[in-house]
């Protein structure tokens, strides 16, 4: 009995241990959790994927990939979700009834050393391996993560590389995103000013506020506007509000207002008609009343024909 007993903690001693990636399944997978960080792990997983977790922000909803309706989730299949590595699927994205998430998946397709593709998925999004061979080097390094999914940025204009960065729990990665933001010199600027207010709440609002009064005017700098938009700080409508009225910039002030009117509409509706008394630029006023225009349920509609009724104003507004 004591033979079989050494026997069989020999045999469990001996059998590969099941790494838990997230919630894939039909993969072949190569655990190396010694490896913290994902640069030193290329040559081991040359020709294959590369997998390691990262801490996602508080509230995070699991980024998926869902059949069916964006809008709806529904199909004929009810709305089935899950990725697969081996294809790409049209629907992927973070839904409002997505499960909470504490924890990432980044997948890397590595080939003769270099990264030629970046996933991004949470941990309770079901991926389907495809019978690929996958090393996974399990939660990683915050600096070394941080590291690689900027050069991923930075070097491949990596848009999953750029939404991780975003989502990461570390403070660090809001200062990088905002050091992206900085550099005006392409489209990868923009999309991170939009990460900044979508993904980093009250850092966000602050790094929003300095970028307004550091960027020069014009096209990316204009894109803090909807940032401010999506971003959660009870601050940002206060700042969207002081855009629209006073902003050295007429382009900006009038993009204020048209966010105004999209995302704070009741908010927004004493705003707007203040504006068409106090604002001087006439391209500005024009944009102004499109705003107005776009408040919902026939309201915008009803304070024009307020206004055209109103021989008071001048006959431009």
């Amino acid at each position: 009995m004591k033979t079989l007993m050494i026997g069989l903690a020999l045999l469990l001693t001996a059998a590969p241990c099941w790494a838990q990636v997230g919630d894939l399944y039909n993969a072949d997978i190569v655990e190396k959790t010694s490896i913290n960080d994902p640069a030193k792990a290329l040559k081991q997983a040359d020709g294959q994927w590369l997998a390691f977790s990262i801490p996602a922000t508080e509230g995070t909803r699991s980024p998926c990939c869902w059949s069916g309706s964006w809008s709806t989730g529904k199909s004929s299949k009810g709305g089935e979700i899950g990725c697969r590595l081996d294809k790409r699927q049209q629907s992927y994205g973070t839904r409002s009834d997505a499960p909470l998430d504490t924890n990432l998946i980044v997948y890397s397709k590595i080939d003769a050393g270099n990264v030629t593709e970046t996933r991004l998925v949470g941990e309770s999004c079901p991926v389907d391996g495809g019978g690929q061979r996958l090393t996974w080097i399990g939660s990683v390094d915050d600096a070394a993560g941080l590291d690689w999914l900027e050069h991923r940025v930075v070097s491949g204009d990596d848009h999953a590389a750029l939404h991780a960065l975003a989502a990461h729990q570390n403070d660090a990665a809001g200062t990088r995103l905002y050091q992206l933001a900085r550099r005006q010199d392409d489209e990868t600027a923009g999309q991170a000013i939009f990460w900044i207010g979508h993904a980093r709440g009250q850092q966000g609002y602050r790094m929003l506020s300095q970028l307004l009064d550091e960027l020069p005017v014009g096209e990316t700098r204009r894109e803090i506007n909807f940032a401010l938009a999506q971003n959660d700080s009870p601050e940002s409508i206060e700042k969207l509000h002081r855009i629209s009225q006073s902003d050295k910039d007429p382009e900006q002030r009038s993009m204020a207002m048209f966010w105004l009117s999209q995302e704070f509409p009741k908010q927004a509706k004493p705003w707007l008609m203040e504006a068409l008394e106090s604002e001087q630029d006439n391209d500005v006023l024009e944009q102004t009343i499109f705003a107005i225009s776009q408040l919902p349920d026939g309201e915008g509609d009803a304070l024009l024909l307020q206004v055209a009724k109103d021989e008071s104003r001048p006959r431009h507004i």
